[in-house]
């Protein structure tokens, strides 16, 4: 058998059953995956995690046995297999059936083995007139399948979009996302940092939006390059780095970092201020703190400071103490389908109306923080208007001497709305993880 298929059916029934982040379970499974199929390993898992409603649509058009009562290893078995069939063009039809009946006799049930290649021959059989119904679908189901999207999403986002948008909306945030990384100033220019790396082989570009930013091209290994362990680069979205570039800390100032894990933001506000003054980084889980305390050190920052906080809790200790203050809210997270493709079905409605409230008590506490003229960025890696524009200017309504800044002069002219005080950051529109950023100073 493929020596990566075994792992990667393994590694698709951890997620399913442990309810886990995919990218997570993914970059520590592919360990015991031979380096070279590391490319198909984590393509095929992500995969299906992506297009697990389509996936069992089309298994359930050929077979009987309908996908919610069959076993697990049979189910995991059919689901990989009928991705790379439907899915990948360079794969090989007898390949792909005789491993995933291979599998299954070895896993030591002969029968289920025989259900299995009969159930990827019908569909290798038929794959043409599945594809043909499928089009012929009305048009949310259509697209709530062929895309696997949960159809209230559909709605909600072609309510947003518009139906003219829809189609695309859903595309993009099914691609595969880039490998980025936010240059560390303190140690190297951009410039500089691509021709070390493609000395090594590493072919690396500018981003488009953000100043820090490269687009790493061929990452393999990245965290084992000489760069990467003396601090020169830390992997962080291209969307993720405009927070900090927004707000655009001054050196010197003091900081409050409200929500800070992974420490992305924090790190980045550290490196504009040139390491001087104090970014206090607060965290709800302390052992997500260390893994930003490991990263400071890693960088060589030194103005950064963890401290284990709720940020739904006021500090009475913080009033107006802050010259700058980030809060990067808890969110529904689907700006970041693309790289953790779960979420698309976990969310709900009742689930986004319980987040919102949440965000604004952050969002009022950190307001709080702020000194007289000092500036706050509200972000989240969302694209739904609830938790975005429409709390930011309820708040605005709400609380008298806030406003939104006009940052149009730090970002691409292509965002028109920041002459307004916030941006919006769509997979469809800029190629990059749907993210919403707002600022607001303390008038």
């Amino acid at each position: 058998m493929d020596g990566y298929r075994a792992k990667a059916i393994e590694t698709l029934k951890k997620i399913f059953k442990d309810k886990s982040y995919s990218n997570i379970v993914i970059n520590n499974d592919i360990k015991a995956v031979d380096e070279r199929q590391h490319a198909i390993f984590r393509k095929s898992v992500l995969g299906v995690v992506e297009n697990i409603m389509f996936i069992d649509w089309i298994i359930n058009q050929v077979s009987s046995t309908k996908t919610k009562k069959m076993e697990t290893d049979v189910l995991t078995v059919l689901r990989l297999a009928v991705y790379q069939l439907f899915f990948l063009d360079n794969s090989h039809e007898n390949i792909v059936v005789n491993e995933s009946v291979q599998y299954i006799k070895d896993a030591g049930n002969v029968r289920a083995s025989k259900f299995v290649n009969a159930v990827l021959r019908n569909a290798s059989r038929q794959k043409e007139d599945i594809l043909k119904k499928a089009d012929e679908l009305p048009l949310e189901e259509k697209l709530s399948i062929k895309y696997s999207y949960p159809p209230e999403l559909v709605r909600r986002w072609t309510a947003q979009f518009g139906k003219h948008n829809i189609e695309e909306v859903l595309k993009s945030n099914n691609d595969e996302a880039r490998l980025e990384a936010r240059v560390n100033t303190l140690k190297v220019s951009r410039e500089k940092l691509i021709e070390m790396l493609a000395s090594k082989g590493i072919n690396a570009e500018k981003t488009r939006y953000s100043k820090k930013g490269i687009t790493i091209l061929n990452p393999s290994d990245i965290d084992r390059t000489e760069e990467y362990r003396s601090g020169l680069f830390s992997i962080q979205s291209e969307s993720s780095m405009l927070a900090g570039e927004v707000l655009n800390p001054l050196p010197g100032s003091y900081l409050v970092d409200m929500c800070a894990a992974p420490g992305g933001k924090s790190l980045n506000a550290a490196e504009i201020m040139k390491n001087t003054g104090t970014v206090l980084s607060r965290d709800i889980y302390s052992a997500k703190l260390s893994l930003i305390e490991r990263e400071r050190d890693r960088l060589g920052i030194t103005c950064l400071k963890t401290e284990e906080y709720d940020a739904t809790r006021l500090d009475e200790r913080l009033i107006e103490k802050a010259d700058f203050v980030i809060a990067d809210v808890p969110c529904t997270g689907l700006g970041i389908i693309r790289r953790k493709p779960e979420i698309k079905y976990s969310k709900t409605d009742s689930d986004m109306k319980d987040i919102v409230k949440i965000q604004y008590r952050i969002l009022e506490n950190a307001s709080r923080y702020l000194k007289k003229g000092g500036h706050l960025v509200y972000s989240t890696c969302t694209t739904n208007r609830e938790e975005n524009l429409d709390l930011v200017k309820r708040f605005i309504q709400e609380n008298r001497g806030f406003e939104l800044e006009d940052f149009s002069d730090l970002v691409h002219e292509g965002f028109e709305s920041a002459k307004s005080g916030y941006m919006e950051i769509y997979p469809h529109v800029h190629g990059m993880d749907g993210f919403f950023i707002a600022k607001i100073t303390r008038i």
